[in-house]
């Protein structure tokens, strides 16, 4: 049996489902394949940042994934059975016009993923279990996947014809090593932490339960979406008088470590649902990609889990190629396109895996000093806290590709000019973009609230004008833009929106009639948040890909981005 199809992803976590999620709305054939009988249950990767939620607005599913999770909640330390104190994991940060979400929240990954399979069902695509990659050839304008199927105890052979294909299936998956690409790093092997899933009562749904702590034992318990119908929690377990083989297979003993560590009676272990022995890796790739085969999430990167970065990385990584596989293959993406994909993502994991490991040798050996590379100098609120509480910068709203090939900034390149130095500060950090400092392009692009319709008269956010399918030009001018939008006339229709932003004392009528949409910056928090009266354009990824002044540096921003 054989079948063609534009984009085969291999995986279907978070990364995976999300890629197929982006292809689907750009209106890309997807095939979506998953080793495992059945969907995993478990709490993994259970820490949604606010970045992700930006994403999830845009793909359309950011009500549902509210709906069932909560934000992030504050830390409860016990001793001697009883609580002392109570803090928050991470400074607590109102939403403002510009970024409407600023605290994370709480989802076990098993949730998540069915919230992004029914959005996925909706478009058509169904994830198929139980069937295994076993086989890449690249030809000049295709990749044949040979797949495996078992289902019933019997085994099915299928021949994929696929023009892109999509490794996000883990750091054991098959397609990193079929494509033979390096995965160097390290395994902590002298640290363990016994992770699962555990029915527990007797301790409440509103904190992170602290237990202990290092370098002695010390368990936590966190509640979960489970929580209030099903008592389930997640358990993390670690300490010198740990025994971790026999905790993982001696449920009992386990409970006796919990409840000589709490004394506190009235926790109650109860079944062990899901348990192993986890062992940090610190492992990436050399390349997310191999002709046309891209790897991304987990298959190119692993890491501590403190600080949360490693599903919000993967998602991150799967919505910067997602777009840009979508015009390769309508065949309307530039060479340099599919390129910068390793260019961006690259240099930003490598940073994030170096920001995780510190934090890791911070919580569970806080007297042994840095070890490995540092990270860039941190910044945002939340630096310099406990081992147990995380800065800011995680929140990955900061996260930028200012060094990118196809990014366009005319202020960065005037700079760039004067002095290099100066314009190599902007990169210092792959991870901090100032929130109060002048956006460049490779930035995330802000939002921007009270907005009003010329045409219709409706309110609208600025984040409802950008989406996966589809460039975003915004105009910032009270008058003439004619000469700005008319020579976007000559690229694909439906892959460009224009959108004219009128100041706030601006007195014209809605004009701009070549424009898709014309609103009144009538709350002032558009320009300020751009810093520009002439043009930004948006990614369909929600990042800045270009900031200039007129025509001219617009259709040099697209000529880096389509192929015609």
């Amino acid at each position: 049996m054989s079948s063609n199809v534009d984009v085969l992803i291999v995986g279907a976590g978070p990364t995976g489902l999300v890629a197929a999620l982006t292809l689907a709305k750009n209106g890309v054939s997807v095939r979506i394949i998953e080793k495992l009988p059945q969907h995993p249950l478990g709490q993994r990767g259970a820490g949604i940042m606010p970045r992700t939620l930006e994403v999830y607005h845009f793909l359309g599913v950011l009500e549902d994934i509210k709906k069932a999770s909560v934000p992030v909640i504050d830390y409860k330390e016990w001793k001697d059975g009883k609580p002392v104190k109570t803090y928050p994991i991470a400074p607590l940060l109102e939403p403002t016009p510009t970024y409407p979400e600023r605290r994370a929240h709480l989802l076990g990954q098993d949730a998540a993923c069915g919230i992004l399979r029914d959005h996925l069902r909706a478009c058509g695509i169904e994830v198929e279990l139980a069937t295994e990659l076993v086989r890449l050839e690249q030809q000049e304008d295709s990749v044949i996947a040979g797949v495996v199927g078992k289902q019933g105890g019997k085994e099915t052979n299928d021949t994929i014809t696929a023009k892109y294909v999509v490794g996000a299936d883990g750091a054991k998956g098959a397609v990193r090593k079929l494509l033979d690409l390096s995965f160097l790093g390290e395994t902590r092997d002298a640290l363990h932490v016994i992770i699962g899933d555990v029915e527990a009562y007797g301790i409440d749904q509103e904190h992170w339960h602290k237990f202990g702590d290092v370098p002695n034992d010390a368990f936590m318990l966190r509640p979960t979406n489970r929580s209030a119908k099903e008592n389930i929690y997640f358990l993390s377990a670690f300490g010198p008088n740990l025994d971790y083989t026999r905790a993982v297979e001696d449920h009992e003993y386990l409970r006796d470590f919990i409840y000589g560590l709490a004394k506190l009676p009235e926790l109650k272990i109860g079944k062990v649902e899901t348990i192993a022995d986890y062992r940090p890796n610190i492992r990436l790739v050399n390349s997310f990609s191999n002709g046309r085969v891209f790897i991304a999430g987990d298959a190119a990167h692993v890491h501590s889990p403190t600080g949360g970065q490693g599903m919000n990385s993967s998602i991150m990584d799967a919505f910067n190629l997602s777009w840009k596989l979508a015009l390769a293959t309508k065949g309307l993406a530039s060479p340099a396109l599919l390129e910068s994909y390793n260019a961006e993502r690259l240099p930003v994991i490598k940073e994030m895996l170096q920001r995780t490991t510190a934090i890791m040798n911070r919580t569970f050996n806080p007297a042994s000093g840095p070890r490995g590379p540092a990270p860039p100098a941190a910044a945002g609120k939340g630096a310099g806290l406990s081992p147990w509480q995380r800065s800011t910068i995680l929140n990955q709203l900061g996260v930028h590709y200012r060094w990118s090939p196809v990014v366009v900034d005319e202020a960065v390149e005037e700079l760039e000019a004067k002095d290099k130095g100066k314009a190599a500060e902007l990169t210092a950090s792959t991870y901090v973009a100032e929130e109060d400092g002048r956006l460049h392009a490779g930035d995330r692009a802000p939002d921007a609230s009270g907005l009003v319709d010329l045409k219709a008269g409706e309110v609208k956010r600025l984040f409802d004008t950008f989406g996966p399918d589809h460039h975003t030009v915004l105009v910032f001018a009270d008058g003439e833009t004619a000469s700005v939008l008319e020579p976007l006339a000559r690229f694909p229709t439906g892959l460009i929106r224009t959108v004219v932003i009128r100041s706030q004392e601006s007195i014209a009528s809605a004009g701009a009639e070549n424009a898709d949409l014309v609103l009144q910056d009538k709350q002032g928090h558009a320009y300020p948040a751009y810093g520009t009266t002439g043009v930004a354009v948006v990614r369909p990824d929600g990042v800045v890909g270009a900031l200039v002044g007129g025509a001219e540096g617009v259709e040099r921003y697209f000529a880096g981005v389509f192929a015609v």
